[in-house]
């Protein structure tokens, strides 16, 4: 009788442990699904900055959250273009560390020639050194007849 009561014991936590694993699973599961790639103990955060060139406008904002493990994510790009935009007007958008007085690091970016007149949403990951200071830089090139107007920013440094 010890032998099956030890069976049934060892059985009972087999299957408790196996259900934490699987119970820890989908929790990790639904916290990266409901929220994409912010799946954070911070809340996401938000660099922005805007431009203009002529009267045409542009602005542009990063989310970015930081995931504990010594990186801040970029998440989603946003940008908005004003005036009038031909059929591949520019849009570029970068992530860099400020390195103080040696040449920042560009940790990846993101760029379409295709860009209309409206605001549109990129979703990427784009991790970055959280030792650093980072910032975005947003640059665009409205595509109109004669001179292509250009304008860029960055954002603050985080």
């Amino acid at each position: 009788m010890q032998v099956k009561e030890r069976k049934g014991t060892m059985r009972l936590s087999t299957i408790l442990r196996h259900a934490a694993i699987v119970g820890t699973a989908s929790l990790t599961l639904s916290i990266a699904g409901a929220g994409g790639a912010s799946a954070s103990a911070s809340a996401d955060k938000t660099l922005s900055g805007s431009c203009s060139s002529d009267p045409k406008g542009f602005s542009g904002s990063a989310r970015y959250y930081f995931n504990g493990v010594g990186r801040d994510v970029f998440t989603k790009f946003t940008y908005a273009i004003g005036g009038r935009a031909g059929s591949k007007t520019d849009v570029a958008i970068d992530v860099y560390s400020d390195k103080n007085n040696a040449p920042d690091t560009w940790w990846s970016g993101w760029s379409t020639d295709k860009a209309k007149v409206g605001t549109k949403s990129v979703t990427v990951s784009i991790p970055a050194s959280s030792k650093d200071k980072v910032y975005v830089k947003f640059w665009v090139r409205w595509d109109l007849p004669g001179l292509d107007p250009t304008c860029s920013f960055q954002t603050k440094r985080i």
